[in-house]
C-alpha cells in the first residue's frame, strides 16, 4: 500500500514538473512576442494606475537610516 502511494506521488511530481516546464516555455514566448506590450497595454495601465492610487508616500529614501546603522556598527566594531 505504501509503495503504491509513493509511486503515485512520484508520478504526480513528474507530471507537474513537465507541466511547469511547458508553462515556463509558454510564458517566455509570450514575453518575447513583439506585440506583447501593445496587446497588454490596457492591463498594464490599470496595474500602474492601481499602484499609483495605493502608493505610500515615504518621507525618506532610507539612506539616512542606512547610514545610522553603519555608524552604529562602526562604533561597536571600531
Amino acid at each position: 500500500m505504501e509503495d503504491l502511494k509513493i509511486e503515485e506521488t512520484k508520478k504526480w511530481i513528474q507530471t507537474w514538473q513537465i507541466a511547469g516546464n511547458s508553462l515556463e516555455d509558454i510564458r517566455i514566448k509570450e514575453l518575447r512576442d513583439p506585440d506583447y506590450y501593445s496587446r497588454n497595454l490596457p492591463l498594464l495601465n490599470e496595474m500602474l494606475k492601481y499602484a499609483f492610487n495605493h502608493r505610500i508616500d515615504k518621507l525618506s529614501s532610507g539612506l539616512i537610516k542606512q547610514q545610522q546603522i553603519f555608524m552604529k556598527y562602526y562604533h561597536k566594531v571600531g
